[in-house]
């Protein structure tokens, strides 16, 4: 425990040191952790004997991270970075990088030698859509106006709602949730993850978004999100759990002390993220 409670802490000044740089350190961040758990993920399918296709999706993090990073960069920040950016991911050369990536596909499907299946390139494309492209919602949030401030709903979404579940469950859980998946995960747990959450995003909303001097948001909107991403985000983690449970691994990595692999790290964050993305283009911005 203490060993988790360290390696947490240092992780979390480090990634509080990254938020407050430029939107480009967060966007390499994002970029190296999705290859990190593409990495993680292409070994656990391993021991189901699922040929994933590392290099694929290496090239599509690369391809998906960027072109969210172009799109949504403000040009009037970044002049330079951005035009240049936009002219390579967001034009016409994008349709042509995802093009080759799936020619790329079919062509080691259909000339490798090592018994590389369909079923593997199912799992690759799984895996792409499920790491890379979600991760990338945490760069659009970044790149928003007044995107700083947004981009702490989605931590808190995520790394409250783990928190208030774990000690709610320890301390009253009864009931299992997920027995099948996650044996310890109680019903009162996801319930106080939830709740916590949407305690937490209200008190962020009011004491620092909605701060004197700040374009005021209704706090209900961050009710709602808190609720929101209190179901959400226990999904996520859910979700990684019965990749591992299908593949047999306790953790998907053991990168991070105490707490295992990247993906056992941002595997809440990859819901959370998109809708956080969505709902505040939809009812906010």
């Amino acid at each position: 425990m203490l060993t988790r409670i360290i390696s947490g802490a240092i992780g979390a000044a480090i990634l509080i040191i990254i938020l407050l740089l430029p939107p480009y350190a967060l966007a390499l961040t994002v970029l190296a952790a999705s290859i990190i758990a593409f990495y993680e993920y292409s070994k656990a399918m391993k021991e189901k004997n699922i040929l994933i296709d590392l290099p694929a999706g290496i090239i599509a993090s690369v391809l998906i991270i960027c072109k969210a990073y172009a799109a949504t960069l403000n040009p009037e920040q970044y002049p330079q970075i951005s035009h240049l950016m936009s002219r390579i991911f967001t034009g016409k050369y994008s349709g042509l990088l995802i093009y080759l990536l799936v020619g790329y596909l079919f062509f080691r499907f259909i000339f490798n030698k090592s018994g590389r299946s369909l079923e593997d390139n199912t799992y690759t494309l799984f895996g792409i859509a499920y790491i890379p492209f979600l991760l990338s919602f945490i760069i659009k949030t970044r790149n928003l106006d007044e995107g700083l401030k947004y981009i702490w709903i989605i931590l808190i979404g995520s790394f409250i709602t783990d928190i208030f579940a774990y000690f709610v469950g320890v301390a009253i859980g009864k009931n299992k949730i997920i027995p099948h998946i996650s044996p310890k995960k109680t019903v009162e747990g996801s319930v106080g993850g939830a709740i916590g959450c949407m305690v937490f995003m209200v008190l962020y909303g009011a004491i620092i978004v909605n701060r004197e001097g700040a374009n005021l948001i209704p706090v209900y909107h961050f009710a709602i999100l808190g609720l929101l991403c209190g179901v959400l985000a226990q999904i996520g983690d859910w979700a990684a759990s019965s990749i591992k449970r299908y593949t047999g691994i306790k953790d998907f990595g053991n990168l991070i002390p105490g707490h295992g692999g990247i993906m056992d790290r941002v595997d809440s964050i990859l819901f959370v993220a998109p809708l956080v993305y969505f709902y505040i283009n939809q009812f906010i911005a």
